[in-house]
């Protein structure tokens, strides 16, 4: 079982209408049909509830701390983790990319069997077999470990198909072996397969070409023994025949050896299916070899040119001569050099010889070639005018009017630098024709813009012009006709009141010609793209991208970013010694940072929890990358009662008035009760004052006041003690009097013991303030 989960973090994303903190991982799958994949959805708020779901399933709801795995049997597959709470619904899809290697790949050669012909044109065939998805599909094309073309598709198919890629080649005996292969490569990131399906057999290319000498005539020096060697490559293998005067009858070989071969020409034709190539093989004997030389031993000139060809004697003679159809010289016996020469050659078969009478009279003939460039050479399509399109056949044709000589033709095909194929013709005619050369096509959206050109090029040899003469086309510009594409469809953040015609599309990442034109939908209906986005306008959207050749869709997740927005009351009520919780309603996207200040200090929000006197204006502050508000409202902090600080402990004398005092604050405000000897005797509120005229014992005890409200109650004690000063109190007034004459007799010994020491100081005693005994009210609160 395949089990994909990417080491890559977790991936945070904010979707539409507010903050939906949805983490899935692993970001994206890649994934073999018929394996498993496991993914994980979760939240910071562990407060919602959160579900996967599969389009056109019934899934039971798993808790996203959970692990969910996946049995992928359904090709249309559709993951989306959810939240939803009382108020807010969101979801965020999981891409998931399922694929299968093909079932096979094999190569073929379309509409031929057997052999091919060397210069004549092949397709070549690759057939895939269940493969998905094919838009990630490339066939790359080789021969032996040369990488000669790649095909792309453009099919959008999440399903397996079958595809079929073609490639134009025109072999030459060189490919005579050469082994094709196609190899299928699915391109799905580091999470796929990193390795390509190859061709289950390579094809084996054989080739049938005709016999062809390298050199046409060959002269040997006659030894005692001489070997003629005529063996020459081609397919099928060749016959052989050797020709000469010297001869009784054909000889059928590919080499003559004897030591009785004469002097004289020995002609070699090497023959199969295809035709015959001779070579003409000279034996000369240092004694019998005519005695004169040609310089240069071969003429190439070009058709009306002047041509110059000295002959020389090596030897004394009798006369030395040329004869030839236009430019004779007359044999003449005083000169060693005599020149053959032609103003303006326009004989096409001439054969001239230059001739010596030595002891007998020999000749050696001089090879004519008389060329012409090409009058005009032109490139074009076949039976088409007007754009092409992507991936269909078509025909270039090369038009080369009246060139010679044809047999040493050659047409090379260009694609802008790059030499793609070359023709070489058979005919052997030393008169100017007509030719045309082909070549097929199937161009992709690279080749747009590309230019074709063919070029004429004649190959004369070493005795030719260097470099060979060449006439090239006027450049065949293309226009190539594809799909649309767009090859990366990425979310979005734009800032409220952006329109869809700001998504970031350039030539780069909509693809397609002619020029799509770009539409949107959202929720299935089409949507204005110059409409101004706003906050509630997040969501899954649809680009389409539409030319005439067809329509390409890429959802794109918009999340629409906005400032800061508050909303607060006037005026909130917040229970003393509780967390403080954000009052206001708020919204922002990205989600806003709070501050909260009083007073001009920043209060730690997160960690306030006021007390009763923490009430007061509050600014509150929003910001996020697009804007900062401010609010300011007043927080008014609801608690139990609380008594301020008052005289509790009274002491007086009998017949004494006093004042007792109860002051307390809450919030809301509390009901206050006086009571005493269990009987409320007064009752207020946040204040009760008892007077107590003439006080007597009846009124000494302990008085309780009593605050309260829905926050809770409290109570204070007032101790009352009341004083008799009556006779008999005597014992007390002697204790009293005895007290304070010690305390006299102290005074006075104080200032003796202070007189004794003036002598050597000053020393001042002041008396002690008196204080005078009465009932406190309206302190500080306890």
């Amino acid at each position: 079982m395949l089990l994909l989960q990417p080491l890559i973090g977790l991936l945070l994303i904010s979707l539409a209408h507010g903050d939906c903190p949805i983490l899935i991982s692993p970001v994206d799958v890649v994934v073999e049909y018929g394996d498993s994949f496991s993914a994980n959805c979760s939240s910071t708020d562990e407060t919602i509830q959160f579900g996967l779901s599969w389009e056109g399933y019934d899934k039971t709801m798993k808790k996203t701390e959970d692990d969910i795995f996946v049995d992928v049997t359904n090709w249309e597959m559709n993951l989306t983790c959810y939240m939803y709470s009382n108020k807010t619904k969101c979801s965020q899809g999981l891409p998931v990319t399922i694929y299968k290697t093909p079932d096979s790949v094999s190569i073929s050669i379309v509409n031929h069997t057997g052999p091919m012909i060397e210069g004549q044109q092949y397709e070549l065939q690759c057939d895939i077999y269940n493969v998905a998805p094919v838009q990630e599909l490339t066939v790359k094309w080789y021969k032996g470990q040369t990488l000669l073309n790649q095909t792309t598709f453009t099919e959008d198919n999440k399903s397996p198909v079958n595809e079929t890629a073609t490639l134009q080649i025109r072999p030459d005996r060189a490919d005579d072996g050469a082994q094709y292969r196609c190899e299928a490569e699915l391109d799905l990131g580091e999470d796929g397969p990193q390795y390509p399906t190859e061709s289950l057999q390579p094809l084996s290319a054989e080739l049938h070409y005709k016999p062809k000498h390298s050199s046409s005539t060959e002269t040997i020096i006659k030894n005692d023994e001489v070997t003629l060697n005529c063996t020459v490559k081609a397919n099928p293998a060749p016959t052989y025949t050797w020709h000469s005067e010297h001869l009784k009858e054909e000889i059928s070989s590919s080499v003559l050896q004897s030591p009785t071969l004469s002097p004289g020409n020995y002609t070699c034709t090497a023959t199969n299916s295809l035709g015959s190539d001779s070579k003409v093989f000279i034996i000369e004997s240092k004694e019998s070899r005519c005695p004169i030389q040609l310089i240069p031993r071969r003429a190439v000139v070009r058709y009306g040119d002047s041509v110059a060809v000295n002959c020389s004697a090596t030897v004394p003679h009798k006369g030395l001569g040329w004869e030839a159809s236009e430019g004779g010289v007359p044999m003449t016996r005083d000169k060693n050099m005599i020149t053959w020469t032609v103003s303006h050659l326009t004989e096409w078969d001439i054969q001239p010889f230059c001739y010596i009478n030595h002891e007998e009279q020999c000749q050696v003939q001089l090879p004519v070639t008389i060329y012409k460039t090409p009058d005009s050479v032109s490139i074009s399509i076949v039976d088409h005018r007007g754009p092409m399109i992507e991936g269909q056949q078509y025909k270039l044709q090369c038009d080369v009017h009246d060139v010679a000589p044809v047999q040493n033709l050659t047409v090379k095909w260009y694609k802008g630098q790059t030499l793609l194929d070359k023709t070489t013709f058979t005919e052997d005619s030393k008169t100017p024709l007509n030719e045309t050369a082909t070549l097929l096509i199937r161009p992709d959206r690279a080749d747009d813009g590309a230019q074709y050109r063919c070029e004429a090029e004649l190959e004369l040899g070493a005795e030719g012009p260097q470099p060979p003469p060449k006439e090239t086309s006027e450049p065949l510009n293309i226009t190539v006709y594809y799909a649309p594409k767009i090859p990366f469809c990425d979310s979005w953040s734009p800032l409220t009141g952006t329109s869809l015609d700001s998504y970031p599309l350039n030539l780069d990442s909509v693809v397609g010609n002619p020029r799509p034109n770009i539409s949107w939908r959202h929720k299935a209906s089409s949507v204005n793209s110059s409409m101004r986005l706003t906050k509630f306008d997040s969501g899954q959207y649809e680009i389409i991208a539409s030319n005439d050749l067809s329509d390409f869709n890429c959802s794109v997740n918009i999340t629409v970013e906005y400032p800061p927005e508050l909303n607060c009351s006037e005026t909130y009520e917040v229970k003393e010694e509780t967390l403080f919780e954000f009052p206001c309603i708020a919204d922002g996207l990205p989600k806003p940072e709070f501050s909260l200040y009083k007073n001009g200090k920043t209060i730690q929000r997160e960690l306030f929890s006021p007390n009763w006197n923490d009430s007061g204006r509050y600014q509150l502050t929003a910001e996020n990358p697009h804007g900062t508000i401010n609010s300011t409202f007043t927080i008014n902090i609801l608690h139990a009662p609380v008594f301020y600080a008052s005289q509790e402990d009274f002491h007086v004398k009998e017949d004494s008035n006093l004042t007792l005092e109860c002051n307390s604050t809450g919030n809301p405000e509390p009901e206050m009760w006086l009571s005493f000897n269990n009987k409320t005797i007064s009752t207020g509120r946040r204040h009760i004052t008892l007077n107590i005229e003439r006080a007597t014992s009846t009124n000494a005890g302990v008085y309780t006041c009593s605050a309260a409200n829905k926050f809770g109650s409290k109570e204070k004690r007032f101790i009352v003690k009341i004083r008799d000063d009556s006779p008999s109190n005597f014992p007390f007034v002697v204790l009293v009097l005895i007290l304070l004459l010690v305390f006299i007799i102290f005074i006075v010994v104080i200032l003796i013991l202070r007189q004794k020491k003036n002598k050597t100081g000053h020393y001042e005693v002041q008396s002690g303030k008196e204080f005078e005994m009465r009932p406190l009210s309206n302190g500080g609160p306890e």
